[in-house]
C-alpha cells in the first residue's frame, strides 16, 4: 500500500519506486550509470481549459510561487504561464476538476487563497483600408 514503505537495494525494470532528495521532474528515467539509453517521451495532451490565478493577499505570493513550481515539476498535463500582455498568471490544465484539484491543492498544503477568473483578452485593433470623414471641432469657451 501507498503508505506503507519499504528500504530497498536494488529495483528491476518495470518496477516504481521512490527516491527521496533528487532534483528530478515526473517521467525522469534513471539507471546505473555506465548504461547510456533514451527512452522515448510521453505524449502529452494539449491543455483544454484555463485559469487566471493569482493569491488572494499580495503577501501569499512567495507560497503561491514556490506551489506553481511544484506542481508543473511534478505533473506534465498542468503548465502555468504569465501572459504578457494582461500580465496575469495563467493556469492550462486537462479540465475543470484537474485545476479545481491544484486550487485546493494550494489552499490545504501552502494555505494560499486564490482568487480565480476567466482569463482577459487583450483586444488589438488595427487599420485595414483609408476610410474618408467630415468632422468640424467646435470648441467653446467661456
Amino acid at each position: 500500500h501507498s503508505e506503507e514503505m519499504e528500504d530497498i537495494t536494488e529495483a528491476g525494470a518495470g518496477e516504481v519506486v521512490a527516491i527521496f532528495g533528487v532534483d528530478c521532474r515526473s517521467m525522469d528515467t534513471f539507471s546505473d550509470g555506465p548504461l547510456n539509453r533514451a527512452m522515448s517521451s510521453m505524449f502529452v495532451p494539449k491543455p483544454v481549459m484555463t485559469l487566471a490565478v493569482k493569491p488572494s493577499k499580495t503577501n501569499m505570493q512567495g507560497a503561491f510561487s514556490k506551489a506553481i513550481a511544484k506542481f508543473t515539476k511534478e505533473d506534465p498535463t498542468l503548465s502555468v504561464q504569465i501572459d504578457e500582455n494582461t500580465k496575469e498568471t495563467v493556469m492550462s490544465g486537462m479540465g475543470e476538476l484537474h485545476l479545481e484539484v491544484y486550487i485546493e491543492r494550494l489552499k490545504r498544503e501552502y494555505n494560499v487563497e486564490c482568487v480565480t477568473g476567466q482569463p482577459n483578452v487583450n483586444y488589438k485593433e488595427t487599420i485595414q483600408q483609408k476610410q474618408t470623414f467630415d468632422w468640424l471641432h467646435k470648441k467653446q469657451t467661456g
